[in-house]
């Protein structure tokens, strides 16, 4: 569809190229000439419109040029949508928008941050998707209460494992 609205494109341009070239041999005297360039003016506007609407993708049944910009930067929620506690041994999806490593940390800490109450390291392989999604079972023992978490992306500086922060946030066990 692009390649035939492109094509039609090319070639009202030639068109309207043609006629501008007979407005200007007849010195703007020829009606018909000026008639003729304002409707190849109009159908190149409106190639122009149907060839940009067709290079529009979007989310759903619908096509739309006005696409929100992807976040960077990284979400966690519970895997199974039915509930809204997080629970100790639930299963979470951590989704990372915009990933630019190759492995990713979770730490999940207490309200006071010293030492992480979980700790794991994901592995980032397909490329394709612009989202990076891992599962991850929550295995905070008896802590209850506002579990703060950072994502760290992970990259080897001389020699050594280097953590550069992604997104923080925080849930709440129950």
């Amino acid at each position: 569809m692009k390649v035939k609205a492109f094509i039609v494109y090319i070639a009202l341009g030639i068109a309207f190229a043609a006629v501008s070239l007979w407005v200007l041999l007849s010195r703007g005297k020829s009606a018909r000439a000026i008639r003729t360039k304002y409707r190849l003016g109009g159908a190149m506007i409106a190639a122009w419109a149907i060839l940009s609407a067709a290079s529009c993708e979007g989310p759903g049944p619908f096509v739309t040029c006005y696409e929100p910009v992807i976040q960077n930067g990284a979400v966690i929620y519970l895997k199974d949508h039915n509930d809204e506690a997080i629970n100790n041994g639930d299963i979470l999806l951590v989704n990372i928008y915009g990933p630019t490593f190759d492995r990713y940390r979770v730490k999940i800490f207490t309200t006071e941050r010293t030492e992480p109450l979980q700790s794991e390291t994901f592995e980032y392989t397909d490329k394709s998707l612009g989202v990076a999604t891992f599962e991850l079972q929550l295995s905070v023992g008896d802590y209850k209460g506002t579990a703060p978490y950072e994502v760290f992306g992970l990259t080897v500086e001389d020699g050594k494992e280097v953590e550069l922060s992604v997104d923080a946030g925080a849930f709440t066990v129950e």
